[in-house]
């Protein structure tokens, strides 16, 4: 089976090249103390609480986890962290059971209306079949003939696309997001994948992270599940951005940080390196390839390579970022971004891909602070 990928207006790479596989689920993680609502990275109002837990190891030892994402979202006297397995309904709607927006799958398609206003849903032309329910994945078999349809719910939305199943006997329907985020307009795909996601508010939102690509010109991508690096080609590229917020870690003495990041897919089991520079400046929702800024430090490199097959399976990938975040909390910065590169981005086998905050494994900072 072949699963076909492009995003809305913009290529993301070859049909043929692009499985996708999706970040299994998160570790638990400790509670913490309710406090007001604060704005995420969706806009005021949406109840979604800034991306990091705190707890006290023996000693006095506070471990922070640093979020590129929000993690929980108010529900009037609990936090409640956000859970995207999709589940039926007595009234056989499919839902995530904790979502920031109200994404909701039916017969007719899914939809989503936005917690901040607006909406996105994919119409279908004919009744769809019961869903496969897999975690986040609904899948629907032989939505056309020779094509099943899949629908990963995101933090920010969904995703949608078609696999080949079987023979074809026809080309595959294209997918077409009915919007209403403002007047109603219609976008449409080059042929079977497309990305709802809430509007990002702020030029630079914290927390946030995102990928800039050669392929991808005018397109946010920062409500897509994946964060991607290297060349799958060795001559178009991708880069992926993420910036942390640091209010937890102020005033703190950072013992150790690590970066650790959801490695989904890789080009092949061979190591590869990638590697972690530090950025000036947050970064947001308009950046693309050809107005990123320039990387500054490169403060971590591994080779750790998952996600091919059962000899290096997708899991967790982690890196030392000590001195980097030792550094900018001594500094009294407020935020903190890094971007991750392949370090020979003419190596076809550089191609990875790492799960984004819109899955259940959240790129995180782990620091120990005192």
């Amino acid at each position: 089976m072949q699963r076909r990928a492009v995003t809305v207006a913009a290529t993301l790479l070859p049909l043929a090249l692009l499985t996708a596989v999706l970040a299994s689920p998160a570790a638990a993680q400790e509670p913490v103390p309710a406090d007001p609502p604060s704005a995420g990275p969706w806009g005021a109002g949406t109840g979604l609480r800034p991306a990091a837990d705190s707890e006290t190891a023996p000693g006095g030892t506070r471990i922070l986890t640093l979020y590129s994402g929000t993690v929980r979202m108010d529900r009037g006297a609990e936090w409640q962290d956000v859970d995207l397995t999709l589940q039926a309904g007595p009234d056989g709607v499919v839902r995530p059971v904790a979502a920031p927006h109200d994404l909701t799958l039916t017969p007719a398609g899914p939809s989503v209306r936005y917690a901040g206003g607006g909406s996105d849903s994919l119409p279908w032309p004919t009744p769809l079949p019961t869903p496969v329910l897999d975690g986040p994945r609904a899948t629907y078999p032989q939505a056309a003939p020779g094509y099943d349809l899949e629908v990963d719910a995101t933090r920010a939305g969904f995703v949608a696309s078609l696999r080949e199943n079987g023979t074809p006997t026809a080309p595959p329907p294209p997918l077409r997001l009915a919007r209403q985020t403002a007047p109603a307009t219609e976008a449409a795909s080059a042929v079977d994948r497309v990305v709802a996601s809430a509007p990002v508010q702020g030029d630079a939102p914290v927390p946030f992270d995102t990928t800039t690509q050669t392929t991808v010109r005018n397109t946010d991508a920062s409500g897509d599940p994946d964060l991607r690096v290297g060349s799958y080609d060795g001559v178009e590229a991708a880069r992926s951005y993420l910036t942390f917020d640091l209010a937890e870690a102020a005033g703190t003495t950072v013992g150790r940080a690590t970066l650790d990041v959801y490695q989904t897919w890789s080009a092949s089991c061979r190591p590869s390196a990638w590697e972690v520079w530090s950025l000036g400046a947050p970064v947001g929702p308009a950046l693309r390839w050809a107005n990123q800024p320039a990387p500054q430090k490169r403060w971590a490199s591994s080779t750790d390579t998952r996600g091919n097959a059962a000899a290096c399976a997708a899991g967790w990938s982690t890196v030392d970022v000590t001195d980097l975040v030792r550094g900018w909390v001594a500094a009294g910065a407020t935020s903190g971004t890094v971007v991750l590169k392949a370090a020979d981005e003419t190596d076809p086998l550089s191609w990875k891909r790492f799960a984004s905050a819109e899955t259940a494994t959240v790129p995180r900072l782990t620091v120990t602070a005192s």
